[in-house]
């Protein structure tokens, strides 16, 4: 966060320079007395990864149930293009890469319906997020700051949350709790329903999400497989169906490399094969998905597919299972230093094949 500290002096006399005030502090005045009722344009953003966005997903159906009438526009990165078109909690979408070169035609995009009366920022990257918001002459600003007290940012802001230490589906609900929103539907939801037409296969499915976006939150394949191998070869009416994105590729061959001949028809590789659309209908056919903390474990809480889900780096109490706790089930690796190689990138190593293997077994009668 240091590193960023620069970015945030520089972003606030950017603002200074081009729009002749010292920050929106005064806003928070003025929100009390305004007729929020009247809101009619309203932007928010959640730019980074496909987890972050289902988290924040309740925030965003709150927001919108609260503005039925609001013309809402998320801004959101160009790699869910279509998982995000046709949302049901927006009216359009505006996608940006994060990138201080394209604020121009972020600004551009975003100006075209009017001077917003409302930006909520609920996962983005700083300081380009509150810069952007700024210059659209947005009369309030909301803003989840992840980090407290760092004035450069929060003078620029007309709310954010101070010293939270919840889930993050809570933290960003509080955060729009002022607005009049009802904050008690925890439930994460995709962007738009499955198709209706959808039936769960005749066999059981064990899905793997073999990857994670960083080293450190992956589980070893070596140990997938042997859970994989356990299964399949105990369970006859079993199959086990691997997802992931195209970055993951080469994971999925690696697990397959594990399994025994026997039983390698029973694995079936859709890794880098699907949309994301197309991904959440494969999770909706799995009696359980077993996971690390990545993206993939939102989609099936919100579709209410049973998880199993394994912490090491992360604390699930924040970004964990939230919602239907009785359907997921967590482990959360203890890394230790007489334990060398739970240490760095390890860390998931500190998760056993065993504990899994039984983990399974005891809460997830379909296996």
């Amino acid at each position: 966060m240091m590193r960023k500290i620069w970015k945030l002096r520089l972003g606030s006399f950017i603002l200074r320079f081009f729009t002749g005030r010292n920050g929106l502090v005064d806003s928070r005045r003025k929100f009390e007395s305004d007729n929020i009722d009247d809101f009619k344009n309203i932007i928010i953003y959640s730019t980074t990864a496909l987890g972050d966005f289902m988290m924040n997903s309740p925030a965003i159906r709150a927001i919108r149930q609260r503005f039925p009438a609001a013309h809402i526009t998320l801004v959101a990165h160009p790699k869910f293009r279509d998982f995000f078109e046709g949302g049901e909690d927006w009216d359009r979408v505006v996608y940006w890469m994060s990138k201080v070169k394209e604020v121009p035609a972020l600004l551009k995009s975003l100006k075209s319906e009017g001077k917003p009366d409302l930006v909520v920022i609920l996962h983005s990257h700083a300081p380009y997020d509150y810069i952007s918001a700024v210059l659209t002459g947005a009369k309030y600003i909301f803003r989840d700051n992840y980090h407290d007290n760092i004035s450069f940012v929060d003078k620029w802001l007309t709310n954010f949350t101070v010293g939270f230490k919840g889930h993050l589906i809570q933290r960003k609900l509080e955060l729009v709790a002022p607005l009049g929103c009802d904050t008690s539907n925890i439930e994460m939801k995709l962007p738009r329903s499955l198709r209706s037409d959808l039936v769960k296969p005749e066999r059981k499915i064990l899905g793997f999400q073999l990857g994670a976006s960083t080293p450190e939150r992956c589980w070893p394949i070596d140990r997938f497989a042997k859970v994989a191998s356990h299964f399949l070869q105990y369970n006859k009416n079993l199959d086990i169906v691997l997802i992931g994105g195209p970055g993951e590729i080469s994971l999925g061959q690696s697990l397959l490399e594990y399994i025994p001949a026997d039983l390698k028809e029973r694995v079936i590789n859709k890794i880098g094969k699907t949309s994301l659309q197309e991904l959440a209908e494969n999770i909706n056919g799995f009696n359980v998905l077993l996971t690390g903390d990545t993206g993939p474990l939102h989609v099936a809480i919100a579709l209410k597919v049973p998880t199993l889900s394994m912490f090491a780096t992360e604390q699930p109490v924040f970004s964990g299972p939230y919602q239907d706790r009785e359907i997921h089930h967590v482990i959360l690796g203890v890394r230790s230093a007489l334990r060398i190689e739970t240490l760095g990138e390890g860390a998931m190593k500190s998760i056993s094949v065993e504990n899994v293997i039984k983990t399974l077994e005891n809460n997830f009668d379909v296996l």
